[in-house]
């Protein structure tokens, strides 16, 4: 459930944290940089208590009355669910990592491919992204680390079913989830569930 949840969870992040990155460092003006730039900043504080609110609340159900139109059989909690809000959570971290990895990137190589006769795109596939790539894969490592981590968005939008499936429209666990449920319930402290938790 841990390896699922997370996969889903960058497969959200991680495209659209990158794309945002590279139009804000060479696409966007001043003006819209300036706006949305902070506002990524802000999104990288909101608790994970609200973001499980939001995806037991809204994102949850849509997914249930979807799947249900489509003749899908759609647990209430899923891990579509908490994948992709986590995703969501996760866009503020990789964008501001690789908007910060190419703009550290020296005007010089862009000049340099341009000179070449290379396009915009050109220029940001072939250079930019080779040359921000350290900084790039130092955020994605964040946000995966981050994901692996999470407790409660799993808790509220997968639920605590530890059930092992390729279904992402089925309830999953994660081994954090299962530390906290073994910490907070009537499980003694040297049974083996417990101390496995702690081993891991």
């Amino acid at each position: 459930g841990t390896i699922f949840i997370s996969a889903i969870a960058m497969f959200v992040a991680l495209p659209t944290g990158l794309f945002s990155a590279i139009y804000l460092v060479e696409y966007s003006n001043k003006r819209i940089r300036s706006v949305v730039k902070p506002l990524l900043e802000i999104l990288a504080g909101i608790p994970t208590i609200v973001y499980g609110f939001f995806a037991i609340l809204t994102v949850g159900p849509f997914i249930r009355e979807f799947g249900t139109s489509l003749g899908l059989d759609v647990a209430s909690n899923s891990a579509l669910a908490a994948g992709g809000v986590m995703g969501i959570m996760l866009i503020p971290f990789i964008s501001s990592f690789a908007d910060d990895a190419i703009s550290a990137v020296p005007q010089s190589l862009r000049d340099g491919a341009y000179a070449l006769g290379a396009t915009r795109a050109e220029t940001i596939r072939q250079v930019l992204l080779p040359a921000a790539l350290p900084g790039i894969v130092g955020g994605v490592l964040l946000a995966v680390s981050r994901a692996i981590g999470e407790t409660m968005i799993v808790v509220m939008a997968a639920g605590l079913t530890a059930t092992l499936t390729a279904n992402p429209l089925e309830g999953v666990t994660t081994v954090t989830v299962q530390i906290v449920t073994l910490l907070i319930g009537d499980t003694e402290f040297d049974s083996p569930k417990t101390l496995a938790a702690f081993g891991l």
